[in-house]
C-alpha cells in the first residue's frame, strides 16, 4: 500500500521556500562566524598591543618579554604560544586597518611567521580570491609567492584604503592612569596634564600620531572657536582632530566636531591629504545616542572613552577568559 503523500511536501512552493530559508540561515550563520572571528581578531590585537607597550615601557630588562608571556599564559590559562602570536600580530600590524577584514585569525597565524614583502602578497591574495585557510597554506607550501615574482619581476602594491575603519586608528577606551589628576577636576585640566605628559600621550594614542596643535584657532563667520588638540597621522595622512569632554557624551558634540572637519576640509587639507577625521573623548557614552547622532558620520567622526584609572585585576581576568572562550 502506498504511503499517502506528505501534505506538507504538496503545498505549492514549498520545495523554492524551504530552498530559499536555507540560504538564508546559511547566510545568517557565516555573517555570524565571521562578526565572532572579526571581534576575536580585533581582541587579539589589543591583547598584542597592550603587551608590547608593557615591553616597551621595560626594554631595560632584557627578559621582560619572555618572563610577561610565560607569567600571563599561566594567570590566565592560556598558551604561551598564542600569546606571543598576538603580540607579533601588533607588531606586524600596528595599524590593523591595513589588514583586509576576511581574512580571519586562522589566516592569520598562517601569515605571521612570513616576512613583510611575503606577508603582503599572500594576504592580499587571499582576500582578493577569497582563499580558505587551507588553500592559503597550500600556496604557502607550493612558493607561489616565488614563482609570481620570478616571473613579475615586481609584487602588486596594495594601497592604504584613503580612510580606514575606525578601529584600525583608534582605540574604544584609552587609559590615563598616568595622569595625577583629582575625582573633580576641569576638562581644561585634563586637557593640560594630558599635555604635560606629551609623549606618553601619544604612545597611548598608537603610532604615527603627531602632535599639531591644542587649543587650535579657526575662524567661522567672524567668532573664533578652539580644536582642543589637533594631530596628524603619518602613514594614513590625514588631520585628525580630538576634543575632549569631561562628561557623558551629548548628540551635539557631533555637530561641532562636523564643523572643524568641514573647516580643515576647505581649509587645511593639501594635495595629497586624506580626509580629515575627528575624535571625541568622553568619561561615558551611551550607545544608542551615539549611532543616532552619528547617523551617516560614522566614518569621519569616532567616539572613544577614556579612562584615569585600570579595572581591577579580577576584571582584566574575566574579560580575557571570555576571550578566549572565543578561539
Amino acid at each position: 500500500m502506498n504511503k499517502p503523500e506528505n501534505p506538507i511536501h504538496s503545498l505549492t512552493d514549498y520545495q523554492q521556500i524551504l530552498a530559499d530559508v536555507r540560504v538564508i540561515l546559511h547566510r545568517a550563520l557565516t555573517l555570524a562566524y565571521k562578526a565572532v572571528d572579526h571581534a576575536r581578531v580585533r581582541a587579539y590585537w589589543e591583547v598584542g598591543e597592550r603587551m608590547v607597550r608593557g615591553e616597551l615601557a621595560n626594554k631595560d630588562r632584557a627578559d621582560y618579554g619572555t618572563r610577561l608571556v610565560a607569567t600571563m599564559a599561566k594567570d590566565l590559562q592560556m598558551s604561551r604560544y598564542e600569546l606571543a602570536r598576538m603580540m607579533a600580530f601588533y607588531r606586524a600590524y600596528p595599524i590593523v586597518a591595513t589588514l583586509p577584514q576576511q581574512l580571519s585569525w586562522s589566516h592569520i597565524r598562517e601569515l605571521l611567521p612570513l616576512d613583510q614583502e611575503k606577508r603582503k602578497f599572500y594576504e592580499s591574495k587571499a582576500a582578493e580570491e577569497k582563499w580558505s585557510v587551507p588553500e592559503l597554506r597550500k600556496s604557502i607550501r607550493q612558493n607561489l609567492y616565488e614563482q609570481f615574482k620570478k616571473k613579475h619581476k615586481t609584487l602588486p602594491v596594495k594601497k592604504l584604503a584613503s580612510l580606514p575603519e575606525s578601529e584600525g586608528i583608534f582605540k574604544e577606551n584609552y587609559l590615563f592612569d598616568f595622569l595625577d589628576l583629582s575625582g573633580d577636576f576641569s576638562e581644561r585640566e585634563l586637557e593640560d596634564a594630558l599635555l604635560n605628559r606629551v609623549i606618553k600621550v601619544l604612545t597611548e594614542l598608537g603610532e604615527n600620531f603627531s602632535l599639531v596643535g591644542r587649543q587650535v584657532k579657526i575662524l567661522i563667520d567672524g567668532n573664533w572657536e578652539k580644536i582642543d588638540l589637533v594631530f596628524y597621522h603619518t602613514r594614513i595622512h590625514c588631520f585628525i582632530l580630538a576634543d575632549i569632554k569631561k562628561n557623558r557624551f551629548r548628540k551635539e558634540y557631533v555637530g561641532q566636531m562636523n564643523t572643524y572637519i568641514e573647516y580643515y576640509r576647505h581649509s587645511e587639507e593639501s594635495e595629497g591629504d586624506n580626509p580629515t577625521i575627528g575624535l571625541i573623548l568622553c568619561e561615558d557614552i551611551g550607545y544608542e545616542e551615539a549611532v543616532y547622532a552619528l547617523g551617516d558620520l560614522e566614518k569621519k567622526i569616532f567616539l572613544a572613552k577614556y579612562r584615569l584609572n585600570l579595572p581591577s585585576e579580577r576584571a582584566i581576568t574575566k574579560k580575557l577568559k571570555e576571550i578566549g572562550e572565543l578561539r
